[in-house]
């Protein structure tokens, strides 16, 4: 499949320089009045005006009364996002207007008087128009090209008011993470607003390429922000308010292009192994830091007047600033506080001066010289008072995983944790994560945990690879069992994973209706001609380049089905396992060729884009595609926390998680599929007595 350059920031672990390429805009002529009664819209009852505005939960009947919100919610503002492709670029965008005005990101649109797909909710292709742009803020403004749209009355979104969002507010993202999906509904995320700092909120309601252009909605069902790029936390998604997006509506609309992209803020500083403070290790030479007189060993405390407590909390603070912004740091050293004056620079070293307003905006979404990013961040940070997960939030479902907590256990490797699983019967049968416990090197029997702290020795049963699952048997007996719940789980509803201690680990919802998940990579970045699809870049060390591609083939077909456009191709790629082999119709110059390819994973582009964007957050599981069935939620898990339930608010098990698989997105085997086999499972595979990796093959 085609890897999509789309935006998102990412940094360096040794340059303090963070991408975050804001998304303002403003409407156009004939701005759509804010009440259009054609618009979507989920009015808040009174009861629940306190709890999205930020308040501690005081109830699982509220939980279950906002859950029903959510519901609606999303299922009403859903019909009014579409995936966006304008040339190589894929993004996401809303429409604001019944007549198709759609809102999305400069570097998704590029120029004005481009021609634009766009993908409705209901499966439907129609054409756009691309129409102005503010490069300063990102902002790009389309309209829907069909003359005829008085007949269309498009679904469309309110756009409210950024002024009065507030911290920790809720709010709802949505958009086409990876790109558009002709199986998958516009992914929901629920989180809340984290921080508002002058023409910038973030939340974290999680966004990866291809969000870029996507709506943040308020609970009401109105537009206050557009998504623009993301951070190295979870919780550092950065959107532009939607009040920007009306100042310049009539030049947008217009076709006028003004202002200049903004490129990623820079200090220059590298931090010190210290966990617990912002200590410099050292200054890059010429850098804002340097020429602002900062040294080595010394602790910043508070930047641009926000307290700074470690290295990565300094790097979210510099992150949502803009190069050329003067701004005072805070230093202790040796024992003083020393306030210094700083210019914050940008990434390619420049302190701008001014903006230049010929500065031409990139077409590709990926501009060359953004070239610090974060690879890799391990460690999750504590939730702050306005996070989705923070521990008043969390707490609120306690009395929900209580007695699940009692049928959830850790599975070890001596002392060191796996992954958690789940007890499917009295006399000690467990289900877990087969992939993050099999291996060459693994000993049984392993030990499990349980809520009270009882250890057990676990034997290998049986292994079904292709869902992932491992049966273990306890040396136990009148166990808990899980109850499942087998019903459909609507987009919005809340999901709780649980710990083996009877607490919450972490919440989430919802985000997209249950569908397979295959995923074969090709490691192509793809472009379309007036020819059809043409490669536009072969990936090192990946199936196009094993099968000796090259840029300017145009695919033709894959496996005899004759490729419409560049989605289709992917849709196509997509639907074949990794380790698939597959025939492409290539033609290169005048020759037509029959190339196979055998399909790889993600992970085969070392280093590319896409690949340091999913890391941004913390590891992902090594086994996250090839399922038949998933049902796809915004928890924050890690690769150990696999294995265990998911809940629904009555305390049932609608699932098992099967991988943290995104950046924006973890993957649970719903409870049809484990029902199904739990029987079939307890008799013990032929070879697992003493070979349990080889009863895994």
């Amino acid at each position: 499949m085609s890897l999509f350059n789309l935006h998102a920031g990412r940094q360096t672990s040794s340059y303090l320089s963070l991408l975050i390429l804001l998304t303002l805009t403003t409407l156009a002529v004939a701005q759509p009045e804010a009440g259009d009664e054609r618009a979507v819209a989920v009015p808040v009852s009174d009861k629940l005006v306190d709890f999205f505005s930020g308040s501690t939960p005081s109830s699982i009947d509220e939980l279950e009364a906002a859950q029903a919100h959510v519901r609606e919610l999303a299922e009403t503002v859903q019909k009014t996002v579409v995936g966006v492709g304008v040339g190589a670029a894929q993004g996401s965008g809303v429409i604001i207007s019944r007549d198709g005005y759609v809102l999305t990101a400069a570097h998704v649109s590029g120029r004005p008087g481009r021609m634009a797909r766009l993908f409705l909710s209901d499966g439907r292709m129609v054409p756009a128009r691309t129409l102005g742009l503010n490069k300063t803020f990102d902002a790009g403004l389309m309209k829907i090209a069909i003359d005829d749209w008085e007949d269309q009355n498009w679904p469309h979104a309110d756009m409210g008011s950024s002024v009065d969002v507030e911290l920790g507010q809720w709010v709802m993202a949505v958009g086409h993470p990876g790109g558009f999906q002709a199986d998958r509904n516009p992914v929901v995320r629920l989180g809340r607003i984290v921080h508002t700092y002058k023409d910038v909120l973030t939340s974290d309601c999680t966004l990866i390429g291809g969000d870029s252009g996507g709506p943040l909605f308020g609970m009401d069902g109105r537009v206050v922000g557009i998504h623009s790029r993301i951070g190295p936390e979870l919780s550092h998604n950065v959107h532009a308010p939607v009040d920007s997006y009306k100042e310049g509506w009539e030049r947008m609309a217009n076709e006028e292009q003004w202002g200049q992209m903004p490129g990623a803020p820079l200090v220059g500083v590298t931090g010190g192994q210290n966990p617990d403070k912002a200590e410099i290790e050292s200054i890059v030479p010429g850098s804002p830091a340097a020429k602002a007189g900062i040294r080595k060993g010394d602790i910043i405390i508070e930047f641009a007047g926000k307290d700074i407590s470690t290295f990565d909390s300094l790097v979210n603070v510099v992150g949502i600033h803009r190069p050329g912004e003067e701004v005072m740091v805070k230093i202790l050293r040796d024992d003083k506080e020393i306030d210094i004056k700083l210019t914050i620079g940008q990434a390619n070293g420049r302190i701008p001066d001014a903006p230049e307003e010929d500065s031409s905006l990139q077409e590709q979404p990926v501009a060359a010289e953004y070239n610090s990013w974060l690879s890799y961040i391990a460690a999750y940070k504590p939730a702050t008072i306005h996070q989705k997960n923070h521990s008043e939030i969390v707490d609120a479902f306690t009395p929900v995983v209580t007695k699940a907590g009692n049928s959830t256990v850790k599975v070890l490797d001596k002392k060191r944790p796996l992954a958690l699983g789940v007890i499917v019967s009295a006399d000690g049968y467990v289900l877990t994560k087969a992939s993050e416990i099999l291996s060459d090197e693994r000993e049984f029997p392993l030990i499990c945990e349980d809520s009270r702290g009882n250890k057990y020795e676990a034997s290998f049963v049986s292994h079904r690879p292709k869902v992932d699952l491992l049966m273990l048997k306890l040396d136990a007996r009148k166990l808990k069992p899980i109850k499942w719940n087998t019903d459909p789980q609507p987009l919005g509803s809340w999901l709780v994973s649980p710990t083996n201690n009877g607490k919450p680990l972490a919440i989430g919802v919802v985000s997209a209706h249950p569908r397979a998940i295959r995923g074969g990579l090709l490691g192509v970045f793809l472009g379309e001609t007036p020819d059809g699809v043409r490669v536009e870049q072969v990936f090192p060390n990946t199936a196009a380049a094993r099968a000796k591609m090259a840029r300017g083939d145009i695919i033709l077909k894959v496996n005899e089905v004759e490729i419409m456009n560049r989605e289709h191709l992917i849709e196509t790629v997509r639907s074949h396992l990794p380790g698939e082999k597959i025939t492409l119709q290539v033609r290169r110059g005048d020759e037509q060729l029959d190339i196979d390819a055998v399909l790889g994973r993600e992970e085969d582009i070392a280093g590319s884009r896409a690949v340091e964007q999913q890391n941004l957050g913390g590891p992902l599981s090594s086994r996250r595609s090839g399922f038949q069935s998933v049902l796809q939620h915004d928890t924050v898990l890690r690769p150990e926390h696999c294995g265990g339930p998911i809940l629904n608010t009555k305390g049932q098990a609608v699932g098992i998680n099967i991988a943290r698989a995104t950046r924006v997105s973890s993957y649970a085997l719903p409870a049809t599929v484990i029902v199904a086999l739990i029987e079939e499972m307890k008799t013990r595979d032929a070879d697992a007595v003493n070979e349990p990796g080889d009863a895994a093959n």
